[in-house]
């Protein structure tokens, strides 16, 4: 089964990848409860693990404005990763994040709220931390608190990993 496997990935899915873009992008939006869309896709097959980039990844918010623009997200795909749900790392480079926390205490990302005190975690947040790694390059960042009285807080090329092994999170 795993070779199966290994060999629907390599020679089904990598050389038809740009083809699969609007699967993906549905696939992509359902994990992470909110609209995705993705401007080109490209796989390189080198090795056992391939690895998938998309270039111009747009998250779409409730009101079909850009709430955020990856410029390259990379993804490494294997049998057991896509048996799973998952992938193997997700990296990438550029992002330019708005953070900010509101006087109610809930938390927004580039305009999308991801939790408050008082409700659960979102589906976009469950998905991130399922993912074994996640890694971030040459990202900017701008946090806000409005429960203070201080400046923004800027950031840039800021690199970051986060690894869920086993029941815990390493950042």
């Amino acid at each position: 089964v795993l070779f199966r496997s290994w060999g629907v990935l390599h020679f089904v899915i990598v050389p038809r990848i740009d083809t699969l873009r609007p699967w993906l992008e549905e696939q992509a939006s359902r994990s992470v409860g909110i609209g995705v869309r993705i401007g080109n896709v490209e796989a390189v097959s080198n090795g056992l693990i391939p690895s998938i980039a998309l270039h111009g990844v747009q998250l779409i918010d409730k009101d079909g404005r850009v709430a955020l623009m990856l410029p390259t997200v990379s993804a490494a795909i294997s049998p057991r990763s896509l048996a799973a749900g998952r992938l193997e790392q997700l990296y990438v480079e550029g992002a330019s994040l708005d953070i900010r926390r509101a006087q109610d205490r809930s938390i927004w990302i580039a305009g999308l709220q991801l939790s408050t005190l008082d409700n659960a975690p979102d589906a976009a947040s469950d998905w991130l931390f399922s993912q074994p790694e996640v890694a971030i390059r040459h990202g900017q960042v701008r946090w806000t608190d409005e429960t203070r009285n201080a400046a923004p807080l800027e950031l840039s090329d800021v690199d970051f990993v986060l690894r869920n092994r086993h029941f815990s999170h390493a950042l």
